[in-house]
């Protein structure tokens, strides 16, 4: 396994302890909230990182183009649901993002039985990128008025980044079997 799958890896790895620290931050306060950011930040830079060196030294491999996308979605979706647990935003938000992601995640398995690999596209890694920022901005303010609207930015390119991937790749869905 080279570098950046182990990177990967190690960011679905701490997306435990992430969740449990976030789950608890009702009751573990700001302390809690404050080691949740620091796994959330600590992964969020695997993710730049993966990336990166797996373009430089030309270490891209299918499980990279798969799992990194999953652990980041994973970490994502898992700082949503614990957030409308904590009532910080409403579920159609966190729900909106997890439609996507399993919407996304068909078209790749439809393109993976045809023998293709999707990477992920530019917009979707901005929608990603404003995820993150917006998760941890939450994470450091706690339950506050302007969380919806913070959140309004990922939804806003989750549903544009879903179109255009569904978009460029609906001859998947025409010539599926």
């Amino acid at each position: 396994m080279n570098l950046p799958n182990k990177l990967t890896f190690m960011r679905l790895v701490m997306a435990i302890p992430f969740i449990y620290f976030l789950q608890e931050s009702d009751v573990g306060g700001f302390k809690y909230r404050l080691i949740a950011l620091i796994l959330f930040v600590i992964a969020s830079l695997t993710d730049f990182f993966d990336g990166y060196l797996a373009r430089k030294y030309n270490l891209i491999t299918d499980f990279g183009k798969i799992m990194d996308p999953l652990a980041d979605k994973i970490l994502v979706i898992s700082a949503l649901v614990i957030f409308v647990d904590l009532n910080y935003i409403p579920s159609w938000m966190s729900i909106v993002v997890i439609a996507r992601e399993f919407l996304i995640s068909g078209i790749r398995m439809l393109a993976a039985a045809k023998g293709d690999v999707i990477p992920a596209g530019k917009l979707g890694k901005y929608k990603t990128t404003s995820q993150m920022v917006v998760i941890m901005i939450m994470m450091i303010l706690g339950k506050n008025p302007y969380n919806f609207y913070m959140m309004l930015v990922p939804v806003i390119l989750t549903l544009w980044s879903g179109i255009e991937y569904t978009t460029k790749s609906k001859h998947y869905f025409i010539n599926s079997r």
